[in-house]
């Protein structure tokens, strides 16, 4: 009849003017362990329900005052109790009175006279579905709870990932314009040299000019005086002249990689010509570091893009392996070449320093990895170059390592990303 279904963790009220009727649904339902209430009219069972907060209602639907029907409704529209549910028990049987009762709420009906084992399963099995709904209720509280945790730590990850994001940004920008400020220093220092001659040839030759002219307002000129002062002026003017050219292309690589580095505008360039000015620009890092820079390939090769994006790609290929490749005494040859390749570019770049061991080829293109923080290192210059190249130009890198051997780093530019003529 009731199984092993265990009554005893449950409260029931009854609420029901006939005596008798109470009296044997207590018994019953009292003798299986529950806990019992009863009410003996509408009003007292509202208040009781209310109170006690049973488990199920079991109510006669014939009582005075107010009958079953309202009392359920009442039950229904009341917060503490409209969750219970409400099993009628009553004579009525015709189809209206059962659509009228489930109509107000009730989730079942119990005909009289009563039979015990209708009513005790009747019973069961909304307790057990109520027992049901109850834990459903706690795991849906739980889940929207975990829900809401979990929208909570997303929105704070979501933020600190853009905080890093908008940090490692910064640092990027940082090192790109450290990078360009080396180039500054190294132009600098380079330009001294030939400005310093320049400026002493033409003092020289001004020296000399007040020479001879006042040998010329005393009318004591003399063949060897002439002479002296030609001589003089040829050599100075061409020590002059070379010299300043020597400042002037050095002014004129830097500042147009300086400019396409800042500014990042397309524009139509000839490939090798423009790494040629890159490769200059880069002379005074080089010359000091004892270096030698080649350069081969395509000389025909026009594309429309963003040279200052190619032009950081090779600074930062170069500065790399002039912290990582050799050692302060060591002399370097660092090589590179540029053909056309199925409509788009590749670019080798190798350098014959003592390469990466294999451990750590698989890191070098991660952010603030580096094996030279000691002598400044970043870890930023390879990770800038593999997103300039994979995300700027949509394109391929590889790294090709031998310990004691040199590094070589092939870059492929895909066509989608060039206007390649």
């Amino acid at each position: 009849m009731a199984g092993d279904f265990n009554f005893r963790d449950y409260t029931i009220l009854i609420i029901d003017d006939n005596p008798n009727n109470l009296g044997v649904a207590v018994s019953a339902l009292e003798g299986f362990g529950s806990t019992v209430l009863v009410s003996r009219n509408g009003e007292s069972g509202l208040q009781r329900a209310a109170y006690a907060q049973p488990h199920i209602i079991l109510l006669d639907v014939l009582m005075p005052d107010i009958d079953g029907f309202e009392t359920c409704r009442r039950l229904k529209a009341h917060p503490k109790t409209e969750q219970i549910p409400v099993i009628f028990m009553t004579a009525l049987t015709s189809h209206n009175d059962k659509v009228r009762g489930l109509a107000v709420g009730a989730v079942d009906y119990v005909t009289k006279p009563i039979h015990l084992d209708e009513l005790l399963a009747r019973v069961k099995v909304h307790l057990q579905l109520c027992t049901l709904n109850q834990t459903l209720q706690t795991q849906n509280n739980q889940l929207k709870s975990e829900i809401e945790q979990r929208i909570t730590t997303e929105k704070v990850l979501t933020e600190t990932i853009e905080q890093l994001q908008n940090a490692q940004r910064q640092l990027i920008e940082s090192e790109k314009m450290a990078a360009l400020g080396n180039l500054v220093a190294g132009v600098a220092h380079e330009i001294s040299t030939p400005i310093g001659t320049s400026i002493m040839a033409a003092s020289t030759l001004a020296d000399e000019t007040q020479t001879f002219l006042k040998a010329v307002e005393e009318g004591h000129i003399k063949r060897s005086v002439l002479s002296r002062y030609t001589h003089v002026a040829q050599s100075s003017s061409k020590l002059v002249l070379s010299n300043l050219h020597r400042a002037g292309d050095l002014v004129r690589s830097f500042k147009l990689v300086a400019v396409d580095q800042s500014h990042q505008e397309q524009r139509e360039f000839n490939v090798k010509t423009y790494l040629q000015e890159v490769i200059n620009s880069l002379r005074p890092q080089l010359k000091n570091a004892k270096h030698q820079l080649l350069l081969t390939g395509d000389d025909s090769l026009i594309i429309t893009s963003y040279p200052g994006l190619l032009a950081q790609i090779v600074t930062n290929l170069v500065t790399n392996s002039l912290m990582h490749a050799y050692e302060p005494s060591e002399l370097g040859l660092l090589q590179m070449d540029v053909q056309k390749k199925h409509q788009g570019i590749r670019l080798i770049y190798s350098d014959d320093g003592c390469g990466i061991p294999p451990e750590q080829q698989r890191k070098i293109f991660e952010p603030f990895y580096t094996t030279a923080r000691h002598r400044g290192g970043t870890g930023l210059g390879l990770h800038i170059v593999y997103n300039l190249v994979t995300q700027s130009f949509s394109g391929k890198i590889e790294v090709d390592s031998q310990v004691g051997k040199g590094t070589t780093f092939l870059i492929t530019l895909p066509q989608e990303s060039l206007n390649v003529e």
